[in-house]
Protein backbone atom coordinates (compact mmCIF):
# COMPACT_ATOMS: atom_id res chain seq x y z
CA UNK A 1 0.00 0.00 0.00
CA UNK A 2 1.42 3.37 -0.99
CA UNK A 3 2.23 5.87 1.74
CA UNK A 4 0.23 9.15 1.98
CA UNK A 5 3.20 11.04 0.62
CA UNK A 6 3.53 8.69 -2.34
CA UNK A 7 -0.19 9.10 -3.14
CA UNK A 8 -0.01 12.88 -3.02
CA UNK A 9 3.07 12.84 -5.22
CA UNK A 10 1.25 10.84 -7.88
CA UNK A 11 -2.02 12.78 -7.64
CA UNK A 12 -0.62 16.28 -7.71
CA UNK A 13 2.67 15.78 -9.53
CA UNK A 14 2.37 12.94 -12.06
CA UNK A 15 5.48 14.15 -13.83
CA UNK A 16 7.54 12.87 -10.90
CA UNK A 17 7.21 9.35 -12.31
CA UNK A 18 9.04 10.43 -15.47
CA UNK A 19 11.88 12.34 -13.78
CA UNK A 20 14.72 11.51 -11.42
CA UNK A 21 14.23 12.00 -7.71
CA UNK A 22 15.57 15.34 -6.47
CA UNK A 23 18.43 13.80 -4.52
CA UNK A 24 19.44 11.26 -7.15
CA UNK A 25 22.51 13.05 -8.46
CA UNK A 26 23.50 14.06 -4.95
CA UNK A 27 23.34 10.42 -3.82
CA UNK A 28 25.42 9.26 -6.77
CA UNK A 29 28.09 11.90 -6.26
CA UNK A 30 28.19 11.20 -2.52
CA UNK A 31 28.63 7.46 -2.99
CA UNK A 32 31.20 7.74 -5.77
CA UNK A 33 33.29 10.36 -4.00
CA UNK A 34 33.27 8.63 -0.61
CA UNK A 35 34.01 5.26 -2.16
CA UNK A 36 36.97 6.67 -4.06
CA UNK A 37 38.45 8.61 -1.13
CA UNK A 38 37.98 5.99 1.60
CA UNK A 39 39.22 3.03 -0.43
CA UNK A 40 42.11 5.00 -1.94
CA UNK A 41 43.20 5.92 1.58
CA UNK A 42 42.96 2.33 2.81
CA UNK A 43 44.74 0.73 -0.14
CA UNK A 44 47.50 3.35 -0.11
CA UNK A 45 48.16 2.83 3.58
CA UNK A 46 48.14 -0.96 3.37
CA UNK A 47 50.27 -0.97 0.20
CA UNK A 48 52.84 1.20 1.95
CA UNK A 49 52.94 -1.19 4.90
CA UNK A 50 52.82 -4.57 3.15
CA UNK A 51 54.43 -5.78 -0.05
CA UNK A 52 51.65 -8.26 -0.86
CA UNK A 53 49.00 -7.07 -3.36
CA UNK A 54 46.73 -9.78 -1.97
CA UNK A 55 46.68 -8.11 1.43
CA UNK A 56 45.92 -4.78 -0.21
CA UNK A 57 43.03 -6.28 -2.17
CA UNK A 58 41.61 -7.98 0.92
CA UNK A 59 41.77 -4.76 2.92
CA UNK A 60 40.29 -2.77 0.05
CA UNK A 61 37.46 -5.25 -0.46
CA UNK A 62 36.65 -5.25 3.25
CA UNK A 63 36.51 -1.47 3.26
CA UNK A 64 34.47 -1.40 0.05
CA UNK A 65 31.78 -3.77 1.34
CA UNK A 66 31.66 -2.36 4.85
CA UNK A 67 31.61 1.21 3.60
CA UNK A 68 28.86 0.53 1.06
CA UNK A 69 26.63 -1.08 3.68
CA UNK A 70 27.29 1.72 6.16
CA UNK A 71 26.66 4.49 3.64
CA UNK A 72 23.50 2.82 2.31
CA UNK A 73 22.15 2.41 5.83
CA UNK A 74 22.91 6.04 6.64
CA UNK A 75 21.18 7.21 3.46
CA UNK A 76 18.12 5.08 4.25
CA UNK A 77 17.86 6.36 7.81
CA UNK A 78 18.34 9.97 6.73
CA UNK A 79 15.68 9.80 4.00
CA UNK A 80 13.30 7.85 6.22
CA UNK A 81 13.68 10.44 8.98
CA UNK A 82 12.81 13.24 6.56
CA UNK A 83 9.70 11.40 5.39
CA UNK A 84 8.59 10.65 8.95
CA UNK A 85 9.14 14.26 9.99
CA UNK A 86 7.09 15.50 7.04
CA UNK A 87 4.27 13.08 7.79
CA UNK A 88 4.20 14.00 11.50
CA UNK A 89 4.04 17.70 10.63
CA UNK A 90 1.26 17.04 8.13
CA UNK A 91 -0.75 15.22 10.83
CA UNK A 92 -0.25 18.18 13.15
CA UNK A 93 -1.30 20.68 10.48
CA UNK A 94 -4.45 18.72 9.63
CA UNK A 95 -5.35 18.48 13.28
CA UNK A 96 -5.02 22.25 13.63
CA UNK A 97 -7.12 22.74 10.49
CA UNK A 98 -9.92 20.69 12.09
CA UNK A 99 -9.68 22.22 15.54
CA UNK A 100 -9.08 25.85 14.58
CA UNK A 101 -10.18 26.28 10.96
CA UNK A 102 -10.73 30.03 11.23
CA UNK A 103 -7.25 30.61 12.60
CA UNK A 104 -5.70 28.46 9.90
CA UNK A 105 -7.65 30.33 7.20
CA UNK A 106 -6.33 33.58 8.60
CA UNK A 107 -2.82 32.18 8.32
CA UNK A 108 -3.39 31.36 4.65
CA UNK A 109 -4.76 34.85 4.13
CA UNK A 110 -1.72 36.40 5.83
CA UNK A 111 0.66 34.30 3.72
CA UNK A 112 -0.84 35.42 0.42
CA UNK A 113 -1.32 38.99 1.56
CA UNK A 114 2.46 39.13 2.05
CA UNK A 115 2.81 37.92 -1.53
CA UNK A 116 0.97 41.04 -2.69
CA UNK A 117 -2.58 39.76 -3.13
CA UNK A 118 -5.56 41.64 -1.78
CA UNK A 119 -9.26 42.39 -2.12
CA UNK A 120 -11.60 39.94 -3.89
CA UNK A 121 -8.68 38.09 -5.50
CA UNK A 122 -7.22 37.28 -2.08
CA UNK A 123 -10.63 36.03 -0.92
CA UNK A 124 -10.84 33.77 -3.98
CA UNK A 125 -7.37 32.37 -3.36
CA UNK A 126 -8.13 31.60 0.28
CA UNK A 127 -11.48 30.01 -0.61
CA UNK A 128 -9.89 27.89 -3.33
CA UNK A 129 -7.08 26.63 -1.09
CA UNK A 130 -9.21 25.89 1.97
CA UNK A 131 -11.93 24.13 -0.05
CA UNK A 132 -9.67 21.08 -0.43
CA UNK A 133 -8.07 19.67 2.77
CA UNK A 134 -5.27 18.04 0.76
CA UNK A 135 -4.41 21.28 -1.01
CA UNK A 136 -4.81 23.26 2.20
CA UNK A 137 -2.43 20.99 4.08
CA UNK A 138 0.15 21.09 1.29
CA UNK A 139 0.04 24.89 1.20
CA UNK A 140 0.52 25.16 4.96
CA UNK A 141 3.42 22.72 4.88
CA UNK A 142 5.10 24.52 2.01
CA UNK A 143 4.42 28.15 2.88
CA UNK A 144 4.42 28.05 6.68
CA UNK A 145 7.03 25.37 7.39
CA UNK A 146 9.04 25.37 4.16
CA UNK A 147 8.52 21.62 3.66
CA UNK A 148 7.92 20.34 0.11
CA UNK A 149 6.72 16.78 -0.40
CA UNK A 150 8.16 16.93 -3.94
CA UNK A 151 11.63 17.08 -2.37
CA UNK A 152 11.22 13.91 -0.33
CA UNK A 153 13.07 10.81 -1.46
CA UNK A 154 12.01 7.18 -1.32
CA UNK A 155 14.33 5.83 1.42
CA UNK A 156 15.25 2.52 -0.21
CA UNK A 157 15.91 4.28 -3.53
CA UNK A 158 18.35 6.64 -1.83
CA UNK A 159 20.04 3.76 -0.01
CA UNK A 160 20.41 1.78 -3.24
CA UNK A 161 21.89 4.72 -5.14
CA UNK A 162 24.41 5.55 -2.43
CA UNK A 163 25.39 1.93 -1.81
CA UNK A 164 25.89 0.98 -5.45
CA UNK A 165 27.71 4.19 -6.35
CA UNK A 166 29.98 3.65 -3.33
CA UNK A 167 30.83 0.17 -4.62
CA UNK A 168 31.59 1.63 -8.05
CA UNK A 169 33.86 4.32 -6.65
CA UNK A 170 35.59 1.94 -4.24
CA UNK A 171 36.37 -0.57 -6.98
CA UNK A 172 38.57 1.88 -8.88
CA UNK A 173 41.55 2.01 -6.46
CA UNK A 174 41.43 -1.79 -6.09
CA UNK A 175 41.39 -2.76 -9.78
CA UNK A 176 45.11 -2.14 -10.50
CA UNK A 177 46.06 -4.55 -7.70
CA UNK A 178 44.04 -7.24 -9.47
CA UNK A 179 45.18 -6.52 -13.02
CA UNK A 180 48.76 -5.22 -12.85
CA UNK A 181 51.88 -6.86 -11.49
CA UNK A 182 54.05 -5.24 -8.82
CA UNK A 183 55.84 -2.87 -8.49
CA UNK A 184 53.57 -0.65 -10.59
CA UNK A 185 50.31 -1.37 -8.78
CA UNK A 186 50.35 1.49 -6.28
CA UNK A 187 51.34 3.98 -9.00
CA UNK A 188 48.61 2.73 -11.32
CA UNK A 189 46.06 2.79 -8.50
CA UNK A 190 47.01 6.35 -7.57
CA UNK A 191 46.90 7.56 -11.17
CA UNK A 192 43.55 5.94 -11.94
CA UNK A 193 41.98 7.14 -8.70
CA UNK A 194 43.25 10.70 -9.09
CA UNK A 195 41.76 10.83 -12.57
CA UNK A 196 38.45 9.45 -11.28
CA UNK A 197 38.39 11.93 -8.39
CA UNK A 198 38.84 14.83 -10.78
CA UNK A 199 36.11 13.55 -13.10
CA UNK A 200 33.64 13.00 -10.25
CA UNK A 201 34.42 16.43 -8.82
CA UNK A 202 33.96 18.07 -12.20
CA UNK A 203 30.70 16.15 -12.74
CA UNK A 204 29.23 17.78 -9.64
CA UNK A 205 28.99 21.02 -11.61
CA UNK A 206 26.21 19.48 -13.71
CA UNK A 207 23.87 20.58 -10.91
CA UNK A 208 25.82 23.56 -9.55
CA UNK A 209 27.19 26.85 -10.86
CA UNK A 210 30.78 26.22 -9.76
CA UNK A 211 33.72 26.02 -12.13
CA UNK A 212 34.20 22.42 -13.26
CA UNK A 213 37.96 22.49 -12.94
CA UNK A 214 37.85 24.06 -9.47
CA UNK A 215 35.38 21.43 -8.27
CA UNK A 216 37.48 18.68 -9.84
CA UNK A 217 40.68 19.90 -8.20
CA UNK A 218 38.93 20.17 -4.84
CA UNK A 219 37.81 16.53 -4.91
CA UNK A 220 41.25 15.48 -6.15
CA UNK A 221 43.00 17.37 -3.34
CA UNK A 222 40.81 15.81 -0.65
CA UNK A 223 41.46 12.30 -1.95
CA UNK A 224 45.20 12.82 -2.32
CA UNK A 225 45.47 14.33 1.17
CA UNK A 226 43.67 11.36 2.73
CA UNK A 227 45.85 8.87 0.84
CA UNK A 228 49.03 10.78 1.72
CA UNK A 229 48.26 10.53 5.43
CA UNK A 230 47.57 6.79 5.34
CA UNK A 231 50.51 6.11 3.02
CA UNK A 232 52.84 7.93 5.43
CA UNK A 233 51.44 5.97 8.36
CA UNK A 234 51.93 2.74 6.43
CA UNK A 235 55.56 3.57 5.66
CA UNK A 236 56.25 4.44 9.29
CA UNK A 237 54.51 1.53 10.97
CA UNK A 238 54.57 -1.05 8.18
CA UNK A 239 56.54 -4.27 7.80
CA UNK A 240 58.34 -3.48 4.53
Amino acid sequence: MASPIRKRRLEHHPEVEQTAEPGGIRDLMLGLNDGLVATFAVTSGVAAAFASPRIVVMAGMAEMLGGAISMAAAAFISSRSQVEYYESEMVRERDEMKRWPDRERDEVRAIYRKKGFGGPLLDQIVSHITADPERWGDVMMREELGLHHENLEVPHHSALRVGLSYLGGAAIPILPYLLINAPYTITASAGLTILALFIVGAAKTLVTTRSWWRSGLESLAIGVAAAAVTYSAGRIFGTR
